[in-house]
């Protein structure tokens, strides 16, 4: 046996008939559309909604208040009237272990709350609404949670209604319907990467955090990340490769993590390789691979990246540092999806995904032949742009939560002060997400209580900047140009800093 709850319908203190309670919310009235629907024309089209959450029962007078401003507790064997003697009571019983299927909504809420956002626009212009534990109304009324200046969109237009393991829609009559991935619903399960269509404006669902099977790590707040992920939702689904681009340090490579994990490869590998961090001769074979004997010191047969990644992902970084020659042979790759390796005679088929990277401007490095331009129209199809973080400080406080977690089984449970969260909301972040995480774990350790204030974060500030790489001459710059006999890679690699950085500094242009 095991306990559930009911909803019982009477009229005049005269019970009519009792429904088991479901999970996210159950609306009454004599709408057809209300799950419990009364045929009385005295009862208001839609009366109340009664939602179950892990800590209460609430219920919503959808009379008084239809854009869900109030909301009351409702405890157990209280009748509320709908009109003309009808009443619902809330009631507690006893079901036998069979009848299990009627009460499982109810056990969702012993499950962890989906973190989900509606997302409308994109990048700077987005606007995100947070799905808590309170349904959202939505509609052009200025009482609703989300009021859309649509003329498509109706008063009252449709409902979010939260529950624990998930989120449902639902239409409230509008005038021209509501839209779940092009389909046409009258009450519908949202999931991350829908969009949901209202009137002529798009919300597009998302998650706030990664899953917790998902080892991103990728945490967003800020309404301009939150589109970003929208996008990374729907391009995830796609086979075609995908260009992200984005200051040093904005977490370009947990983006390419996060379009595997919820692609349709996360079963594969995910391979990652840096294009500017190896020797041009290394990073051939580390691309292609290498046959035994192929050049000195080939002591046996390698496999390539994009054969390790068959099946996945292949994230390749800084994607503008190839040199010419094996971007000619990166661009066969995508046009046959065969590979040679350095030394080899026959060519293996491979399927891979391929997710680029750069912090460069490859449209202007193609128009200076320094980027092969049929290359740059091949991995330019769907582009992802990261937002610096000085860009998104919405994100600070999440990501900074997150670090803490991460590193609390070593160093200890740390919190920070509301005065150091302003303090790193202040700082411009020029390392982005990786200065802010080095910081973080600085200000962790130095902290000798519980709580991170502002003092340990000064003084985190200042050794990071201490430690920061003293910016070369430009008399340094032509010596290591010089010294590499006018090879931009090589120099670069020796000074510490990507080839477009060089050429930039050398041409004159600050950088």
């Amino acid at each position: 046996m095991i306990d559930s709850e009911v909803l019982r319908l009477s009229r005049a203190g005269r019970p009519i008939r009792t429904f088991p309670a479901a999970s996210p919310a159950m609306e009454i009235g004599s709408h057809p559309a209300c799950d419990i629907t009364v045929h009385a024309k005295e009862v208001p089209s839609r009366a109340l909604l009664i939602q179950w959450t892990g800590e209460a029962t609430y219920v919503y007078d959808l009379k008084q208040s239809p854009g869900l401003r109030v909301r009351s507790p409702m405890p157990l064997d209280r009748p509320w009237s709908l009109g003309e003697g009808y009443e619902v009571t809330r009631l507690r019983c006893t079901s036998p272990a069979a009848d299990r299927d009627q009460t499982e909504a109810l056990r969702e809420r012993e499950a962890t709350a989906l973190e989900l956002s509606l997302v409308c626009g994109t990048g700077s212009s987005a606007r995100a609404f947070r799905i808590d534990g309170v349904p959202l109304s939505i509609g052009g009324a200025t009482d609703n949670a989300v009021t859309l200046h649509d003329r498509a969109v109706s008063r009252y237009h449709c409902r979010i209604e939260p529950g624990a393991r998930r989120v449902v829609v639902r239409d409230l009559g509008s005038t021209n319907g509501t839209w779940v991935d092009g389909v046409r619903v009258s009450r519908h399960e949202l999931r991350p990467g829908a969009t949901l269509r209202v009137g002529r404006t798009d919300l597009r669902v998302v998650r706030r955090s990664p899953r917790s099977d998902e080892p991103t790590g990728f945490v967003a707040a800020a309404p301009s990340m939150l589109a970003l992920m929208a996008e990374v939702d729907r391009l995830a689904r796609l086979p075609w490769p995908v260009l992200v681009i984005g200051e040093t340090g904005v977490g370009k490579e947990h983006i390419a993590n996060a379009l595997h994990e919820r692609g349709g490869r996360s079963g594969g590998p995910f391979v990652a390789l840096n294009g500017g961090g190896l020797p041009r001769e290394l990073i051939e074979s580390e691309l292609f691979g290498h046959e035994k004997g192929a050049f000195t010191g080939a002591l046996r047969a390698h496999r390539g990246a994009f054969e390790r990644a068959h099946g996945g992902t292949l994230f390749l970084d800084e994607v503008a540092e190839l040199p010419l020659d094996l971007q000619t042979r990166l661009l066969r790759v995508l046009e046959t999806w065969e590979v040679r390796r350095v030394g080899g005679e026959t060519a293996r088929r491979v399927d891979v995904r391929l997710v680029c990277a750069t912090h460069d401007d490859l449209r202007a490095e193609a128009r200076a032949n320094r980027f092969r331009s049929d290359l740059f129209y091949r991995i330019h199809r769907f582009v992802l742009d990261v937002p610096p973080l000085r860009a998104r400080t919405e994100d600070i406080e999440s990501l900074c939560r997150h670090f803490l977690e991460r590193i609390g089984s070593e160093i200890g449970v740390r919190q920070l002060s509301t005065e150091a969260v302003a303090r790193l909301r202040g700082h411009r972040w020029p390392g982005n997400v990786r200065e802010l995480r080095n910081v973080l774990e600085l200000a962790a350790v130095d902290c000798a209580a519980g709580e991170i204030d502002p003092a340990c974060i000064e003084r985190a500030l200042r050794r990071t900047a201490d430690a920061a790489p003293r910016k070369p001459s430009a008399d340094e710059l032509r010596e290591a140009l010089e010294h590499y006999g006018g090879n931009f890679s090589a120099a670069a690699r020796s000074l510490g800093m990507p080839r477009s950085t060089l050429r930039d500094r050398l041409a004159g242009r600050s950088r």
